[in-house]
């Protein structure tokens, strides 16, 4: 599984609700028109709210709900990064390019956006203790340090 995301942020005009509006009915439209055959998901993820600054298990350390730089996170999951480099291709043909470009300039801040590539390892949600701090003779964690 080959996994990008999209850190995104609005241009100031918009609202978070507005920005998400036009997302859903133009942006990931038109990826899903033209590239969703190449998706195995894809997942737009809205913030609401973003905790951070300091130690959550620390009073007074700064954690704390504050204003975040992205409004959206979105998520392609693709089956290579083959698949990656075809949609950018796709993306880039001359009669879809000016059409992604049109409407970025309507409502991302270009200069704000973070791409990130990962690498995921999915380990389902059974817990197997195999290979884990728990495969002890006890099942208490054991740590190397």
């Amino acid at each position: 599984m080959y996994k990008v995301l999209h850190f995104i942020k609005r241009k100031p005009h918009l609202t978070h609700a507005q920005f998400k509006d036009h997302f859903e009915r133009s942006h990931a439209a038109m990826a899903l028109k033209f590239c969703g055959h190449l998706f195995s998901d894809y997942r737009r993820n809205y913030v609401d709210t973003a905790w951070f600054g300091g130690d959550s298990r620390v009073a007074g350390s700064g954690y704390a709900q504050q204003d975040w730089t992205w409004d959206l996170i979105s998520e392609w999951i693709l089956p290579s990064e083959d698949a990656l480099q075809e949609i950018y291709r796709i993306m880039q043909e001359p009669d879809k390019d000016h059409l992604f470009r049109a409407d970025e300039d309507r409502f991302i801040d270009r200069t704000a956006t973070v791409t990130v590539i990962c690498d995921v390892h999915d380990v389902g949600t059974a817990f197997d203790p195999k290979g884990t701090v728990f495969d002890t003779p006890s099942g208490e964690p054991h740590w190397d340090d």
